[in-house]
């Protein structure tokens, strides 16, 4: 319930210091259960205090002021450039503006559609390998995500495979997908200190490094000509002469290769594992895809033909949203809805509480994908859904992943029943992605 704002300002109810630090350390996604029990605007006093907040009525102002009051200034953000750099995600103001203006175009809906064909055929070689492998024989299907996306990130980004770097890369992003509120992340801020975290960090950023700018190289020997976003970077370059530095193109492709492929895959996964455990949504959506494609790949064009696949896919993000919380930060003190919050404060939002809100959501651990369809949804507020965030920082990226997700999902369901295996226990597990803890192995039969 929302807090009654008074005539006078007032700061959020205060949890003690260090209040359940222990737990929340080891699992920050137990930040949950702090709102769950305190309400939707709590301050939370951990390594450093953080001002939660779990309504869409508070969540609105924060992201839809200009960067002037709120902004990605963070720690956690900071502890993420450290290996990303300047990338789109991190960056504030008008640096951030140029970068955003200049992707823009290459995010258009008109524009991602026209890498269904390479979706598709990249996943079909991973379709067919399944096909040759053993049945129910258990395999781990975040780290299979995991390589799909990284494989069509190879042809969007770069326009070339990146196969020989598959495996490399996923040890790399793993390195990094830690809470970078934990102790050893935050250290990263300090990289002349030589903790043994920041010395691993140190030697995985150089090793990612060097397979990127290996890439950069190769795609500059191609030339200009392609539809993939190293392209539109070269041709800058030609254009502008020298208006794009290379470590700006390497920053934007790591911080794309980061929040777009590990959040994609994450999607991926959890989308599996809730249509696996739910036979009754998994038997009406493959009657649904056989109906419209009859075994054929699904087009971009066919997606608006099956809602109820878009329906499945906004419900799984629901319940297990890839990008579970994120902070801003204050700029100077802040009033709304009858609370202040103090300049330089870091405001926590999490999707993963938001989309649990009792109030926006009946049973809300329920998998329900007719929540989302027109008749139901349309009165909802806006901002008590935020898989992709709102506001000008939400996630350029949304557009992309809602194809890939859609297009994996038809082409896998069609050809293979998914079993979660038994006694397996699946906790999710708050890195910067929503994971799952100790993996997620599954086995399939093939239809």
């Amino acid at each position: 319930m929302v807090p009654r704002p008074t005539s006078k300002t007032r700061r959020p109810p205060s949890i003690p210091r260090f209040f359940r630090l222990r737990e929340i350390v080891k699992n920050p996604l137990r930040l949950h259960s702090l709102l769950h029990e305190y309400g939707d605007f709590v301050l939370w006093h951990g390594l450093s205090d953080l001002y939660l907040i779990n309504h869409p009525d508070f969540v609105r102002p924060v992201l839809l002021d200009g960067s002037d009051h709120v902004s990605k200034r963070t720690v956690d953000y900071r502890v993420l450039s450290q290996f990303m750099g300047d990338g789109l995600l991190s960056t504030n103001g008008p640096l951030w503006k140029r970068q955003r203006q200049f992707m823009q175009p290459f995010f258009a809906r008109h524009n991602l559609q026209r890498f269904d064909e390479t979706i598709n055929t990249i996943t079909s070689t991973m379709v067919e390998a399944w096909r040759q492998s053993p049945e129910r024989e258990p395999f781990c299907v975040n780290l299979e995500m995991r390589r799909l996306t990284l494989r069509i990130a190879g042809l969007t980004m770069f326009g070339l495979s990146i196969d020989q770097h598959v495996d490399e890369i996923n040890k790399l992003v793993d390195v990094f997908n830690v809470p970078p509120r934990a102790f050893g992340p935050r250290m990263s801020l300090y990289p002349w200190i030589p903790t043994p975290n920041n010395l691993k960090r140190s030697l995985a950023r150089k090793r990612l490094d060097r397979i990127i700018y290996g890439l950069i190289d190769e795609r500059h020997r191609m030339g200009s000509e392609g539809e993939d976003i190293l392209c539109r970077f070269i041709s800058a370059e030609h254009t502008h002469g020298s208006g794009v530095t290379g470590k700006q193109v390497r920053d934007e492709l790591v911080t794309f290769l980061f929040s777009g492929v590990a959040t994609t895959a994450c999607a991926l996964t959890w989308a599996l594992h809730l249509i696996a455990t739910h036979p009754d949504v998994e038997a009406r959506l493959v009657e649904k895809l056989d109906a419209r494609l009859n075994g054929a790949a699904a087009t971009a064009e066919d997606l608006a033909r099956i809602p109820y696949l878009g329906c499945v896919v906004l419900e799984a993000l629901r319940l297990y949203p890839p990008v579970w919380g994120f902070a801003r930060r204050v700029e100077r003190e802040y009033t709304f809805n009858g609370y202040v919050l103090p300049a330089k404060a870091s405001v926590g939002i999490m999707p993963y509480s938001l989309h649990r809100h009792p109030e926006f959501w009946s049973d809300p651990e329920r998998f329900d994908p007719g929540r989302f369809h027109p008749s139901r949804s349309k009165d909802r507020h806006f901002f008590a859904y935020l898989p992709f965030a709102a506001g000008e920082r939400s996630c350029i990226g949304a557009g992309m992943a809602m194809l890939q997700i859609q297009l994996v999902l038809a082409q896998i369901l069609q050809h293979f029943k998914l079993h979660a295996v038994p006694d397996h226990p699946v906790e999710p597990m708050g890195r910067v992605t929503l994971e799952p803890r100790g993996g997620l192995p599954m086995t399939l039969t093939r239809r």
